[in-house]
C-alpha cells in the first residue's frame, strides 16, 4: 500500500484525509486480481490518497474511472483555488 500522500498536492498526512478507490476500469480490474493471490504486493491502481483539504473534491468523482476522474478534480480545484485569490490588477 502506498504511504498517505495526497495525490493533488503532495502533502503527507496522518489524519483528517482518506484512500479514495474510483470506479475500476478493465486494467485496474486485471491488477486488482493480483492483489488477492497471496505473497503479492502493492496498491489498488484505482485508489488514491487525498489530504483533508481536497478529498471532498474527489469523493464527488469516484463514480468514475481514474482517467476521467482526476483531471476534473484538478480542474475544479484549480478553478476553487482560483476565485479565493484576490485580483490584484484591480487595485
Amino acid at each position: 500500500m502506498k504511504p498517505p500522500i495526497c495525490e493533488i498536492c503532495d502533502d503527507r498526512f496522518l489524519s483528517g484525509g482518506g484512500l479514495i478507490y474510483f470506479t475500476q476500469d478493465e486494467n485496474d480490474k486485471k491488477f486488482n486480481e493480483r492483489l488477492k493471490i497471496k505473497g503479492f504486493v502493492g496498491h489498488p491502481t484505482n485508489a488514491f490518497w487525498f489530504c483533508e483539504k481536497h478529498i471532498y473534491i474527489a469523493r464527488k468523482y469516484s463514480d468514475l474511472v481514474k482517467t476521467q476522474a482526476l483531471p476534473k478534480i484538478r480542474t475544479e480545484i484549480t478553478e476553487f483555488e482560483n476565485q479565493e485569490k484576490p485580483d490584484k490588477s484591480k487595485e
